[in-house]
């Protein structure tokens, strides 16, 4: 019973979230909307929020669902801590990417320039600078709560991995919700961001310890 339930709530969230992204349309003043979240993410220096997310695989029937902590600090630091079902962080602290997967931490010097732009990329989606970013072509939607920003890779590489990366904010507090990667295999992250904290104080720890 209780998972017949839950394959419920599962299947509710999901036709909510359908109908939330039909309901979407061109966004009469691209420009401006995206001056506004520029100066949103300008005004922040410090973000801590919970996510949850849904990873939806064509080899599983159902999503892979997972959860944790994500800590940014202007301009150049982020820690994104799954802590369930399993460990896994990934800390940006300026030029250095590390990534730890069970408590053992990866070599990622080896993945060379793209371990660099998937570090660019994951500061670009927090800070605003995605905007500036050429590897992606932009859409620019809006329904009467929520804007939603397109992102369609136009580099190489990032089209090897992604078809497009969907950015939706919310139209009254400007803040990034929900995050989805269109993986190109066909792949997809849904990822919901709650109990966000603005520009409170975030120890150095959280980005220096692994």
């Amino acid at each position: 019973m209780l998972r017949y339930s839950f394959s419920l709530f599962i299947i509710a969230c999901l036709i909510q979230s359908m109908s939330l992204a039909q309901s979407f349309k061109p966004a009469g003043d691209p420009a401006k909307i995206l001056s506004e979240l520029k100066k949103a993410s300008q005004a922040t220096n410090t973000l801590q929020a919970d996510f949850k997310e849904q990873k939806f695989l064509s080899v599983l029937k159902n999503p892979q669902l997972s959860s944790g902590t994500f800590h940014y600090q202007k301009k150049d630091k982020m820690r994104w801590e799954q802590q369930r079902p399993s460990n896994y962080v990934i800390l940006i602290n300026g030029d250095r990417l590390r990534v730890q997967e069970a408590g053992k931490e990866k070599n990622v010097a080896a993945a060379g320039r793209m371990a660099a732009q998937i570090k660019e990329l994951m500061l670009g989606l927090v800070n605003g600078d995605f905007q500036d970013n050429r590897a992606f072509s932009q859409t620019c939607l809006e329904n009467s709560e929520r804007y939603q920003i397109i992102l369609t890779p136009t580099s190489s590489r990032l089209k090897k991995m992604y078809s497009k990366i969907s950015l939706v904010f919310s139209r009254s507090s400007l803040r990034l919700g929900e995050l989805t990667f269109f993986e190109k295999s066909g792949d997809k992250s849904i990822m919901t961001f709650t109990n966000e904290k603005i520009n409170g104080e975030i120890p150095e720890g959280v980005f220096t310890n692994l």
